[in-house]
């Protein structure tokens, strides 16, 4: 095989180049036609069984050429890949045969160049906002999360006083309406809510709470921070409350730390302990990750980077798609949401544009570190790695071999190393 490799500045693309003759070229040739063959169909023959003569009748170039490119496609790829050129993928190439006759095979593999990264300083960065804190679990965060341990073994019972109130499961129905109209995704039946677990927005839960049994009427409004079309508005909701009843959670003792079966945890204080370590193991790494964000942004600042339009495009159209995934999660489609905001794909994706350009820029830049710094990880890791997992979903490690690659694990553990390099080495 031979290979070349090319950019295409103007359209932002490279492409590699890979000329396949010789043996490579025949043997492929040699498994096209016999691949053709085995799928052959005629009249009268079973499948497979068709007589030579008559499958040569059949057995045209246009067939077993095409057949012979499927046949040395990934071997071409693998080839071209372990030539380490300067010309590196950002996106994934598409092959494209450009010459095919009986004594060679010429495949393209187009794909949209990395943009470039002059990358500025990303270690020893002082700045205001880099502040490394400490986290503690406070009483009112234990407790609530043992809580969402007793509920598991939680008894519902049935009321002498039918009046609505905290801890209490509420079964009803309900419809929402903003400046007396109803509105898309404000419709429920049957609804079981658990009054005092924060599910519904803020205000709905303690407004239900002295309802009785039947209709009645309750006024919340909509966080800011909201869906567009709901941010901030003044909404009314029509309950009909269909049961109401008296949950009966188990005591907080070490009958309910063996009861729930995790790891290593036999008594109440063990209980306590585990979930106070996950309270702050968790805060931490929502402010080790915000840190590094902000890591991140400094060095974009400080680098010089090249987006191609291309990439920025593509990007935008990522971004959309996941923008109408989101939208979708409200009971909402982009036709009414459009409708709603006033707003078109052309200003949505306009809107789109800046964080497409800082997703890709910070791409770059832990890709760049990375290149830099040559995080290497042991087996050990690697072993540990899956040990997290295993204990994190509650079965054996083997199991979650089975399911999660290794290269998966592997780049998980890659990027924690970027992140924990970029927080010790900064602020």
């Amino acid at each position: 095989m031979k290979f070349n490799a090319k950019k295409l500045t103007q359209k932002g693309q490279g492409v590699w180049t890979v000329e396949i003759n010789g043996d490579d070229w025949k043997n492929a040739i040699k498994k096209g036609k016999s691949k053709v063959a085995a799928d052959i169909e005629i009249p009268g023959f079973r499948k497979g069984k068709v007589p030579k003569a008559k499958v040569e009748q059949f057995l045209t170039p246009a067939k077993y050429l095409k057949a012979a490119i499927q046949v040395i496609l990934e071997d071409a790829w693998e080839f071209a890949s372990a030539q380490k050129s300067e010309i590196q993928p950002f996106t994934s190439p598409v092959p494209t045969p450009v010459k095919i006759s009986e004594e060679s095979c010429t495949i393209d593999f187009v794909f949209d160049l990395k943009p470039e990264i002059e990358i500025g300083k990303y270690t020893g960065i002082k700045a205001k906002e880099l502040v490394k804190q400490t986290f503690e679990a406070t009483a009112e965060e234990i407790d609530g999360a043992i809580e969402q341990y007793q509920s598991r073994f939680a008894l519902e019972k049935d009321k002498e006083d039918l009046t609505v109130a905290v801890g209490d499961v509420v079964v009803f129905d309900f419809e929402g309406f903003i400046d007396d109209k109803p509105f898309k995704g404000g419709k429920g039946l049957d609804f079981r809510l658990v009054i005092g677990s924060k599910q519904m927005i803020p205000g709905f839960e303690d407004a239900m709470i002295g309802k009785k049994i039947g209709e009645s009427t309750i006024a919340v409004t909509f966080p800011e921070d909201y869906t567009p079309e709901l941010s901030g508005k003044k909404a009314k909701f029509i309950l009909d409350i269909k049961t109401i009843k008296q949950r009966e959670l188990p005591a907080k003792d070490d009958e309910l730390a063996k009861d729930l079966n995790l790891p290593n945890i036999n008594t109440y204080k063990e209980l306590v302990d585990f979930v106070t370590s996950e309270i702050i193991k968790q805060k931490t790494t929502n402010l080790k990750n915000q840190f590094v964000n902000q890591v991140i942004d400094i060095i974009i600042a400080n680098s010089k980077i090249e987006l191609p339009k291309i990439a920025i495009d593509k990007e935008v159209e990522n971004l959309y798609k996941e923008f109408e995934a989101r939208v979708a999660s409200q009971k909402l489609t982009m036709k009414d949401y459009k409708k709603q905001t006033g707003l078109t794909d052309a200003a949505i994706k306009e809107e789109l544009v800046d964080d497409a350009k800082r997703r890709i820029s910070s791409h770059l830049v832990t890709d760049k570190v990375r290149n830099n710094e040559k995080f290497e990880f042991t087996p050990e890791e690697v072993a540990a790695k899956y040990e997290v997992l295993a204990k994190q979903f509650g079965v054996e490690a083997e199991m979650i071999k089975g399911f999660l690659p290794e290269d998966q694990v592997k780049e998980d553990l890659i990027k924690e190393k970027i992140i924990d390099f970029l927080y010790q080495n900064n602020g």
